[in-house]
């Protein structure tokens, strides 16, 4: 008997939560919650990916020695495919005497301090079981001062002006880079240590200019991709190609459709991105004509002033078209190709630098509901600031602190670095906070990833209103057609009904939570209710 009253009492209490939790959520500011499939993700079998840019260096120390490495990268993966990144770049790996390793001393070697070719052809393993695309870092612009091909060069030129004989081999190398044999060099140019000539050195004087004309620097770049490409890699970033050929966008594109071609040739699915530092849409447009994939979208970005994801949020977000246009401009300069915006990279300020979180959290929605492949610094996920305005670079390049100081995988800043702060907490910390940067990522991703229409879909406005900070758009890909509604307010709720647009459900949502929890509820019928910069997902 004492069982059976203990059980009545039992059920009668979970009766009267379930009743409270009711008439809570029914009496909660905003409403219902929607419901929501947080499990299911679609395959990428294409090159639209969320791409996660590594500088290796300062990503995850595998042996303790205090630097980053492809060990460490590889233990990682799991990590960043929980995050839902698709595709990972990796800055530049191979043999190197600076930090940064853009100036290559030996591009068939990788530097001893990320480890060995081994490393590189475990990591493309172990990212291929997980459908996790791998890029790699090509400078072809210029190699480092200290690269034995420079050594042969500058004694091969040497020669050939004072008029000696040439082996075949000096022949090769005579004119393997830019040099200027007159007594006044043009701007860029630096004085070939011990000789009578001058070598093309538009970044460092520690980086000498190939000359892209002559046909064995040619063949040596096609061994080089090749020799990448053999190893399992995906595609390439290419590093700075408006400086192929300084002054000649022709020929810049000539040697890209080239590169292209190499590429391809290899693998018809791999996949290819430059850097033409550039938001001229119609320089732009003339690039993609070479047939690269895609082009780095800089008019996305915080480098722009213009940067329509930064100043989209002005006036408290009464400047919500910026966005729309930016929208239609990131789509229309890539035409049948791949579009790339991104927020930030290793040349620029981290944009979650502002210091206003809420405005940073939002800002990364906006970028993954753009078209195209996105691209995210590492560490961005967890909050890492850093400008290099008057600073060196260094200072963008900072480690991510998993754990505690001195915990496993952390790693030093990288030599020259002359600021390091950590405004929020640590990835172990965050992971474990659902209100957090990094779970704001990973929500934003999961939608991003289970909605192929976001990345690849045909885009039409069905509402802008920025007095109301209201955005609405429809993207259709494959039949298929979603909404994504925007509340660009900082502050105010915004209630829709959402049967205006001809659709269905509330089926996602990404909100900004605080201590305050938040969320898109139904309040009535099809009559939405949507939180300060919040997004809903229709169908």
């Amino acid at each position: 008997m004492k069982s059976l009253r203990r059980y009545l009492s039992l059920v009668c209490l979970i009766v009267l939560m379930v009743c409270t939790s009711c008439a809570k959520e029914e009496n909660a500011p905003y409403g219902k919650r929607i419901e929501e499939d947080l499990t299911t993700l679609n395959k990428v079998d294409d090159n639209y990916r969320n791409w996660y840019e590594i500088f290796v260096g300062s990503f995850y120390d595998s042996n303790g020695d205090g630097k980053g490495d492809l060990k460490g990268v590889t233990s990682k993966l799991d990590y960043i495919q929980d995050l839902g990144f698709t595709g990972i770049w990796l800055m530049p790996i191979n043999s190197s005497p600076s930090y940064h390793k853009y100036d290559v001393k030996d591009y068939y070697q990788i530097d001893s301090s990320y480890g060995t070719m081994s490393d590189l052809e475990e990591l493309i393993s172990e990212c291929h079981k997980r459908d996790i695309k791998i890029i790699l870092d090509l400078v072809l612009n210029h190699s480092s001062l200290n690269h034995s091909w420079f050594n042969k060069a500058a004694t091969a030129h040497q020669k050939y002006i004072m008029g000696l004989p040439l082996t075949s081999e000096e022949e090769a190398f005579k004119d393997f880079y830019s040099f200027y044999d007159g007594d006044n060099p043009p701007s860029g140019y630096q004085k070939v240590p011990g000789r009578s000539f001058y070598y093309e050195a538009n970044f460092s004087s520690d980086m000498p200019e190939f000359n892209c004309d002559n046909p064995n620097v040619r063949q040596e770049f096609k061994s080089i991709i090749d020799f990448y490409m053999d190893k399992g890699v995906d595609g390439f970033r290419l590093d700075a190609v408006k400086y192929y050929y300084i002054n000649s966008q022709t020929k810049n594109i000539e040697l890209l459709n080239q590169i292209s071609k190499w590429v391809k040739a290899k693998n018809s699915n791999a996949y290819v991105v430059g850097e033409c530092w550039e938001t001229s849409s119609s320089i732009l447009e003339s690039y993609y004509t070479s047939g690269i994939d895609s082009f780095f979208n800089f008019e996305a970005s915080v480098s722009t002033p213009s940067s329509y994801l930064i100043n989209c949020l002005n006036l408290e977000g009464k400047m919500l078209n910026r966005y729309y246009d930016g929208l239609l401009s990131n789509i229309e300069i890539a035409g049948t190709h791949i579009p790339a915006p991104f927020l930030d990279n290793h040349d620029m300020p981290r944009f979650t630098s502002s210091g206003n979180l809420s405005n940073s959290k939002f800002q990364f929605a906006l970028l993954q509901m753009m078209n195209g492949a996105t691209f995210t610094y590492y560490g961005d996920e967890v909050g890492l600031v850093g400008t290099n305005a008057n600073a060196p670079d260094q200072n963008v390049r900072i480690p991510i602190l998993w754990g505690e100081a001195n915990e496993e995988g952390n790693c030093n800043a990288p030599s020259g670095t002359t600021k390091k702060e950590y405004p929020y907490p640590t990835v172990k910390e965050q992971m474990e906070d659902k209100n957090s940067i990094y779970n704001y990522y990973k929500k934003v991703l999961l939608i991003r990833n289970q909605n192929p229409e976001i990345a690849r879909g045909e885009v039409s406005l069905l509402k802008q209103d920025r007095d109301n900070k209201i955005l609405v758009i429809k993207k259709t890909y494959n039949g298929s057609e979603i909404g994504i509604i925007f509340n660009f307010s900082p502050t105010e709720d915004l209630t829709i009904d959402f049967q205006e647009f001809e659709f269905d459900s509330v089926v996602g949502q990404i909100v900004i939570t605080g201590e305050e929890e938040k969320y898109v509820g139904i309040i009535e019928g099809k009559t939405i209710k949507m939180p300060p910069y919040s997004i809903a997902i229709l169908k």
